[in-house]
């Protein structure tokens, strides 16, 4: 409707006669409110690069878009849960609800950290050598891939892509020691603009890392009790 920030697609509230059918339709709704926190996390990295505040601060609004569905997927689950459940629908019923929180975490991260480090970056002087804005990119392109296969994930319910974010984590790691090990080799030089680069890293790294904890918990809904 005119004048309104963002709707649910598929909350039908026919499809709550059949709770099989009413989660399905929570999965997909889950996976929209996930293609727009992915689609944050996409676009900040190229603001961050371009220093291009204003596309930061639209960036971070889609937040609000973000906290409203997940309002409206939290009620319709409740609904939900009224009804007469299996167990298998219980157990997806708790997945999806801990996957919209998580999600909607990872939004606020990006609407409040990832901007708040942008705004920092904004007035330090560019000093990064182009191999660690090599590893600072790498390490952004794997932790986006980990939310992408997270959000497919739960949305489809793909137990392959979930498995494949978790298999991220070594690959994760690696980037990030590298990076802080790059860092370490510097770190008695006596330039205050580069000890303020090395503060700035290391609070992107610790952010990169948060988000793909996040992704991973996203993911988990969508694996098998054994794994």
């Amino acid at each position: 409707e005119a004048g309104v920030i963002v709707e649910p697609e598929f909350l039908d509230e026919a499809a709550l006669a059949v709770p099989s059918v009413a989660l399905q339709q929570v999965r997909l709704e889950v996976g929209r409110i996930g293609a727009i926190t992915l689609g944050m996390l996409q676009d900040v990295g190229p603001a961050l690069m371009n220093r291009n505040m204003k596309h930061v601060e639209d960036i971070a609004r889609r937040d609000d878009e973000v906290d409203i569905l997940e309002a409206a997927i939290l009620a319709y689950l409740g609904k939900i849960r009224k009804g007469l459940l299996t167990d298998q629908e219980s157990h997806e019923l708790q997945g999806l609800m801990m996957a919209t929180d998580n999600i909607e975490n990872l939004a606020d991260v990006i609407e409040t950290d990832i901007v708040a480090l942008a705004r920092k970056s904004a007035d330090m002087k560019p000093v990064s050598s182009d191999e660690t804005r090599e590893i600072l990119v790498a390490l952004y392109t794997t932790v986006t891939r980990a939310v992408e296969l997270a959000v497919q994930a739960v949305r489809d319910n793909d137990q392959r892509a979930a498995e494949s974010v978790q298999l991220l984590k070594d690959t994760i790691r690696n980037q990030s020691e590298n990076l802080l090990a790059r860092k370490a080799t510097r770190l008695g030089a006596d330039d205050p603009d580069y000890l303020n680069l090395v503060r700035l890293h290391m609070a992107y790294i610790a952010q990169m890392r948060r988000i793909y904890t996040l992704a991973k918990r996203i993911a988990k809904v969508a694996l098998p009790p054994v794994l």
